[in-house]
């Protein structure tokens, strides 16, 4: 090994970053360039190390990982030194302060003060201002204007490293437990079509799949969800014992899994063929020539769903 420079498993200990993030930053952003083994295992300097663990201090002060990365090292300083000069913070914890209509009167306040929340990893005061938005937005602003937008910068934060697999952890839970809180406050009439609501096999993440869920309750449909990464059979199967009018489908990460693809087709031989199947979520877009092959229906946003299920509603 050559003398001061040193294996990621001492720039982990000593900069509080996991590998997985230490080499995001190096791939996408050129953070740092380390040196590489004969056995081509990085090895980084002492300098490298610093500016790591300067990098990872202004991302937890709220800097995007995108714009600091190229900085020079004395920048970085500089810039830290700033933050902690304006700085303040209060003697009161987040869950002591009552939260105000006034803090999520517009979106964009409302997104700002989640993201506040989270990165503090404030369970209860992320669920308040939840609660609070929906007291003060209509139902389709909170979804499509305050929850999709606070989910997507949440994810795109974890994927590239500023904010901890942790940070979207305890995002994902209290918007889950608030997601299916809003959509069983409405109660279909008995004689209101079904919507099975899932993601296919190898798509984990269900939170857009409890968006449609509250949409679709909104506009009176019966939902019945039954939770992420279902195989075809099963969706089938359920669709077929509720005698469900659709499926909807939250495809949100990754967009390249050739399961996906796979798993439509062979839901579309299963349903019958008056059933919808509506596909949607961030990665949807790269489903398109399946969902197309499938005969399904590829839905842009909770707009489109919408319209989509009043449709099918009429």
């Amino acid at each position: 090994m050559s003398l001061g420079k040193h294996p990621i498993k001492v720039v982990t200990r000593r900069t509080g970053l996991s590998p997985h993030v230490i080499r995001v930053w190096e791939r996408r952003y050129r953070a740092v360039n380390p040196e590489r083994s004969g056995t081509n295992r990085r090895l980084y300097s002492d300098e490298e190390i610093e500016r790591l663990g300067l990098l990872r201090r202004l991302t937890e002060s709220g800097h995007a990982i995108s714009q600091i990365a190229a900085l020079p090292g004395v920048d970085l300083e500089k810039l830290l030194a700033t933050d902690s000069k304006s700085r303040v913070i209060s003697a009161a914890p987040l869950a002591a302060r009552p939260v105000s209509a006034t803090t999520v009167a517009k979106p964009l306040d409302a997104i700002h003060a989640c993201l506040s929340a989270v990165e503090q990893l404030d369970a209860t005061e992320l669920d308040a201002l939840l609660h609070q938005a929906a007291i003060t937005h209509s139902q389709p602003v909170l979804l499509e204007k305050i929850l999709v937008p606070l989910m997507t910068i949440i994810g795109d934060r974890w994927r590239d490293g500023s904010l901890r697999p942790v940070h979207e952890h305890l995002a994902s839970v209290v918007v889950r437990n608030f997601l299916t809180s809003v959509g069983g406050a409405y109660a279909p009439h008995e004689a209101a079509p079904r919507l099975i609501v899932t993601t296919p096999v190898g798509q984990l993440h269900e939170i857009g799949a409890l968006l449609v869920t509250a949409s679709a309750a909104a506009e009176g449909w019966q939902v019945i969800y039954l939770g992420p990464n279902l195989p075809a059979e099963e969706i089938a199967a359920a669709t077929a014992q509720h005698q469900a009018r659709a499926v909807a489908l939250s495809v949100v990460y990754p967009a390249d899994d050739p399961r996906v693809e796979q798993e439509l087709l062979k839901l579309r031989r299963f349903l019958p063929e008056q059933t919808l199947l509506l596909v949607g979520g961030r990665a949807a877009g790269g489903y398109r020539q399946a969902v197309t092959a499938a005969g399904g229906i590829l839905i842009e946003d909770l707009t489109g769903l919408r319209r989509q299920l009043q449709r099918g509603n009429s």
